[in-house]
């Protein structure tokens, strides 16, 4: 930065703009000995990170007992995850989220005693938005809303005040006002953050778990992925049948709730099987890994009808095209007086419009198999 050039930072007007706390912690992430291009984009990236921190914190305070309930918040004090037998006995969600933070308190503590800022400020940043806001946030619902009551509620409950008061002990001394504000605002706080202890080290995780969790949601992510190629209504849920060996399904199919929230299935027609179903070919096919799949039903997916009328119409001028094509280089003038890369170009496109068709065949005659199956 130089004054001649003006393209000085006012500390002061980034401050008023951004936030103390995000700018701060733009300024940790960057690498120790390297200059750090503090541009708006990193101000702004990280302004969005504190606005998410704060409404996750909203998020947790408004879905813990009420502060007058004894009996519900004796519930959920009782869980601890300091042992390794009391994280086993988690359902799978809790126990891969618990499992993740121990990983990240273990890998900041360590990197905070080599002063690598820049490395505890990123996996903490990773962790808080992907692992812990955008999936177990989301997992959570389905025990907090769920019509089975309190008992079921009271795990995720645990789960989201130990992992986010664990975040925000992370994050304090890269952010201390916005995780001061909402350290105090959890209820039962009986010192401020800035003098409460370290998270410990060393705390239990469970591999299998996080493995277990991690083919959930590639599974998740495949449903998700169909669901925009296909373009199906946000609202709409849709039935599946879940094929695996009798090993997964165990722990896939008692997170029935979890993967119907997230993946937008209708729960209520969500089979777990180890063969494929009778209507796999009038079916979209995933495949997501470790041996498991999911069959999709097309008429759950798109309307059938209109998509055969769409596909005959742009498969018409497909092979209007590739006719064109083919009538150039069957013409003998064409391929003896053009050029060579010429004449390699239309050959080209010609077999890639022939692949093109091919497809959408069978695309249609998939489709009108399936307008014949059900009516």
């Amino acid at each position: 930065m130089s004054k001649t050039l003006g393209n000085v930072v006012d500390p002061i007007d980034t401050i008023q703009e951004f936030g103390t706390d995000a700018l701060r912690f733009t300024l940790a992430l960057g690498t120790a000995g390297q200059d750090l291009n503090l541009s708006t984009e990193r101000l702004s990236s990280n302004k969005a990170f504190t606005n998410k921190l704060w409404n996750a914190g909203k998020f947790v305070l408004q879905n813990l007992p009420n502060q007058d309930d004894a009996s519900a918040w004796e519930t959920v004090l009782a869980y601890k995850f300091d042992r390794e037998e009391s994280l086993v006995q988690l359902p799978l969600p809790e126990c891969w989220v618990v499992s993740k933070l121990h990983l990240l308190i273990d890998m900041a503590t360590a990197s905070y005693d080599k002063f690598f800022f820049g490395d505890i400020g990123r996996e903490t940043y990773d962790f808080f938005w992907g692992d812990f806001a955008d999936w177990y946030i989301e997992a959570s619902k389905a025990r907090l809303y769920s019509s089975k009551g309190d008992s079921v509620a009271s795990v995720a409950q645990a789960v989201l005040l130990y992992v986010f008061e664990n975040i925000l002990k992370l994050l304090h001394p890269f952010m201390p006002f916005v995780t001061e504000e909402l350290w105090q605002a959890l209820p039962q706080r009986k010192e401020a953050l800035m003098v409460s202890p370290w998270p410990q080290t060393s705390l239990p995780r469970h591999a299998n778990s996080i493995k277990k969790f991690e083919n959930l949601q590639a599974l998740i992510r495949a449903v998700r992925n169909a669901r925009a190629e296909y373009s199906v209504d946000p609202g709409k849920r849709i039935s599946a049948s879940i094929v695996a060996s009798e090993e997964v399904i165990q722990y896939v199919s008692k997170e029935k709730e979890v993967l119907a929230l997230l993946s937008r299935l209708d729960v209520h027609n969500v089979r777990f099987t180890n063969i494929p179903p009778g209507d796999a070919e009038q079916s979209v096919h995933l495949v997501s890994g470790e041996g498991l799949e999911a069959y999709l039903p097309l008429t759950d997916m798109i309307d059938i009808s209109a998509e055969v009328e769409r596909l005959s119409k742009r498969l018409s001028k497909m092979q209007t095209e590739y006719d064109g094509l083919r009538a150039r280089l069957s013409s003998p003038k064409f391929v003896e007086k053009a050029p060579d890369d010429v004449v390699r170009g239309v050959q080209e496109k010609a077999a890639e419009a022939e692949e093109k068709i091919i497809l959408t065949k069978n695309r249609l005659a998939l489709l009108r198999s399936t307008i014949l199956v059900t009516e």
